[in-house]
């Protein structure tokens, strides 16, 4: 897949790649990062066979998920659906068991009262895990490289997007950090691209991955 910034180089995308996207224009960036969340239209996203694929539901922009961990929120209930959907039926039945003998416990409790009260389970799992508030692990997303993997792995669950996207990378995590992130992304079939604004151009030389460059002059480079 190619990615296509109007004016400028298209960007491969590859699965089990991570690209780096380097903007050292104020300008460009923001019209950049715009168009990934929406907000203009001057993205395309390519296939192979050069028809045009739509950008929204091939990749899934999360930005900067260390100034906005709670992007991660935003996924619960597709999280939540694909924990339920993949219970064994045994692990079904156990469950649907121990919830019917907790409310058949609170239907006891309201014999107390002189009303007509009245608890009923119905039945639904994913009311249960709803309620059960699931949450990630404090420990792990409180770290910019734990809640960066945690994204990846959840999207490799869901298997809702062929590509992601992030922002500011670099300014959280060490090369030899992006280098890690970037082999558990070659076991997968995701694209990921990274964009950084910076001038900071020592910093990225030291990846080893696909680096594109649109410098303040709006020249493109790519090494």
């Amino acid at each position: 897949m190619r990615l296509q910034y109007h004016g400028h180089q298209p960007i491969e995308l590859t699965p089990g790649k991570v690209v780096i996207l380097q903007i050292e224009n104020p300008s460009v960036n923001t019209e950049l990062i715009q168009g990934l969340q929406g907000y203009n239209d001057c993205l395309r996203m390519i296939d192979d066979e050069y028809q045009e694929l739509n950008l929204s539901k091939v990749m899934k922009w999360e930005g900067d998920l260390v100034l906005n961990p709670t992007k991660l929120d935003s996924y619960q209930t597709s999280l939540d659906k694909m924990i339920v959907k993949n219970l064994s039926i045994e692990k079904r039945d156990r469950m649907n068991n121990l919830a019917r003998e907790v409310f058949s416990e609170m239907q006891d409790s309201l014999f107390e009262f002189d009303l007509p009260l009245e608890a009923r389970y119905d039945e639904s799992l994913l009311r249960l895990y709803k309620y059960a508030k699931i949450k990630y692990l404090t420990q792990v997303i409180r770290q910019p490289y734990g809640i960066i993997e945690t994204d990846l792995k959840l999207h490799l669950e869901l298997k809702d997007c062929q590509v992601l996207g992030y922002c500011n990378v670099a300014n959280y995590l060490l090369p030899e950090q992006i280098q890690e992130f970037a082999t558990l992304v070659e076991k997968t079939e995701l694209a990921v691209l990274l964009v950084e604004f910076s001038e900071k151009r020592e910093t990225l030389q030291q990846l080893k991955q696909d680096i594109y460059r649109i410098d303040r002059d709006f020249v493109d480079w790519h090494e």
